[in-house]
């Protein structure tokens, strides 16, 4: 038997993918204590970016940190 959850997931991979994004962004942000949760990250963000000016830490490029992720990526699929 397909659940409703099951039914709905199989409907939305239907959809477009700019809408599918939408629809993420709207469940994730209205579930309980995203708030919370988006409070923390900007305040992890804004740390980050005090420790990168004051020089305490370097720096990745942005290409580097793509190419290191595509290949986490590569590597879970391939194992």
């Amino acid at each position: 038997m397909v659940s409703q959850a099951d039914a709905v997931f199989q409907e939305a991979l239907q959809l477009p993918e700019e809408v599918r994004m939408d629809l993420v962004e709207r469940l994730i942000i209205s579930m309980p204590g995203y708030r919370d949760i988006e409070e923390e990250q900007v305040e992890i963000a804004r740390q980050r970016l005090s420790e990168m000016r004051s020089g305490e830490v370097a720096g990745v490029p942005g290409d580097l940190v793509l190419a290191r992720v595509q290949a986490s990526l590569d590597a879970r699929r391939n194992s």
